[in-house]
């Protein structure tokens, strides 16, 4: 029931205000041969524009990105748009090589899934079309219909449909999936294994014809049902109550739900071969895997020691897996990556948990 109550009152807090105090990552991507660019050059006064926004006080809704002297125009534009795909910019200006008076069309690159890239394009073109208004209004033009034309390119981040808006709700439901196969795994099965062996309960239990690989088919049996019964309650929950609308059977979500109460659990035996208190592993693992691990909110621009805490979070990389998947928001983390890491802490839990993991009380061989 807890994580039904967190998604609900994470939902009504924050759903409405996700898209508040942001900051548009712009790439500015202009012409190879800057001394073209004299001061009556169309390249030159777009660029003169935007270091004066860069100058105002407005310049806190945007951080502008620019090549570097020794940088190509092609190879900034390539990994600009790369970055594009992986979350990391919300657009992508490509400006033209053109003399004055001459027509000019500019390239905006967006991501149609995020609604932050789509703003930041109506934004830019909004300045594009001011900026045409004044040009015409200084050379005493204004009967021309336009001189710079705006066209927007859209990047295709993934197979799955485009989708213009976001939802907060959406966003949360592998989260809250996530987080309720953690506790599954680190507290449920921690708290129960722990405080049987502690009774010397287990002890007793293998003293009777059933055997260990019995006892844990239960315990994995129980494990898998109630998790099962979680993905139900929450998706109909965030359903009837949030009109969430989600493709939950994609196989490539089955998946990443399989891999993750697998990993959970592989988890759980790992700090039951190291910890015997089970508060413990309540407050010092579990929550901070939750939030350091992007179940809740995007942690990807952390930045210092904390940053690197959610790098090396095998959860982080599970819940852009499956916000991947269902295409609720584009992963910005390489697939590759989203399997392997769990993967090294799945097979690094197994060989420490079978040198160190007992059923005896306290964890004694």
């Amino acid at each position: 029931m807890f994580p039904l109550i967190l998604m609900t009152i994470l939902v009504l807090i924050f759903g409405g205000q996700i898209e508040e105090n942001v900051t548009f990552r712009i790439s500015i991507v202009s012409p190879e041969v800057e001394e073209t660019n004299t001061v009556n050059s169309y390249p030159a006064i777009i660029n003169t524009v935007f270091e004066l926004i860069e100058a105002s006080e407005e310049s806190r809704w945007f951080q502008f990105y620019r090549k570097e002297e020794n940088q190509s125009r092609s190879n900034f534009l390539q990994e600009e748009r790369k970055k594009l795909e992986q979350g990391e910019r919300e657009l992508v200006l490509v400006i033209p090589e053109i003399e004055w008076g001459a027509s000019a069309q500019l390239e905006i690159y967006r991501q149609p899934e995020r609604q932050l890239s789509l703003i930041a394009a109506d934004m830019i073109t909004s300045i594009i079309n001011e900026l045409n208004k004044e040009i015409n209004i200084a050379e005493g033009n204004i009967s021309r219909d336009e001189l710079i034309n705006v066209s927007s390119r859209e990047i295709a981040i993934m197979e799955s449909e485009s989708r213009s808006d976001f939802s907060f709700a959406e966003f949360l439901v592998p989260g809250i999936i996530l987080f309720s196969f953690l506790i599954s795994g680190l507290e449920i099965f921690v708290e129960k294994i722990s405080s049987m062996r502690a009774r010397e309960i287990l002890k007793r239990y293998f003293a009777t014809p059933l055997r260990a690989v019995e006892y844990f088919s239960g315990i994995l049996g129980f494990i898998i049902l109630l998790s099962i019964t979680q993905v139900v309650l929450i998706y109909s929950w965030a359903k009837i109550f949030f009109d969430i609308n989600l493709a939950i059977f994609r196989p490539e979500f089955i998946f990443y739900m399989l891999f993750s109460l697998i990993v959970s659990i592989a988890l759980g035996f790992l700090l039951l071969s190291i910890v015997k208190n089970k508060e413990s592993v309540t407050q010092a693992v579990i929550y901070p895997m939750a939030f350091l691990g992007g179940m809740f909110f995007e942690v990807s621009n952390l930045s210092g020691v904390i940053s690197l805490v959610a790098k090396i979070n095998p959860m982080y990389y599970l819940v852009n897996g499956m916000r991947d998947a269902l295409g609720i928001y584009p992963s910005p983390t390489p697939v590759l990556l989203n399997i392997l890491v769990p993967a090294i802490w799945l097979f690094g839990s197994i060989i420490i948990s079978s040198y160190k993991f007992s059923w005896n009380p306290g964890g004694e061989s």
